[in-house]
């Protein structure tokens, strides 16, 4: 019986698992963060939150990039309207951004039009290999 520890690195569990990963992605650390805006919440609101997700690269160095999306219906996306991956070459990059003002700013003028918001970090992608049968299932279609 195969487990983690039968593996020697991420890239072979993914590989085996019918992942394909280049290994320059590896080291990627992926701060995935789904959204759910109140029923009350207008398509202006909405798109407001959206902007505010995708200036955070230009106001935080650490930040790599984000990649924003609204959601594919899925019966399975647990009613989540939004998702925003944020790229991170390392965990000392992530730890920065956190307590970052800007990261602050984005939380406090984007809270009044949310429900609640679901955060999963992909450490090196070494998680996706432990969480694939656990994952909660959201597909997004980026613009």
């Amino acid at each position: 019986m195969l487990t983690l520890s039968s593996y020697r690195n991420t890239s072979e569990i993914l590989n085996d698992h019918h992942f394909p990963v280049p290994s320059e992605f590896i080291m990627t650390i992926y701060n995935i963060v789904l959204y759910k805006f109140k029923s009350e919440a207008t398509s202006e609101q909405r798109k407001y939150v959206k902007e505010l997700i995708e200036e955070l690269p230009s106001r935080i160095s650490t930040l790599q990039s984000v990649i924003t999306g609204e959601k594919v219906l899925n019966p399975l996306d647990h009613g989540y309207d939004m998702g925003a991956i944020f790229l991170f070459e390392s965990k000392e990059k992530l730890d920065e951004f956190r307590p970052h003002q800007a990261h602050a700013d984005y939380k406090t003028l984007s809270s009044p039009y949310l429900e609640g918001t679901y955060i999963n970090i992909v450490n090196r992608l070494d998680r996706i290999a432990k969480e694939l049968l656990d994952k909660m299932v959201f597909d997004m279609e980026t613009a």
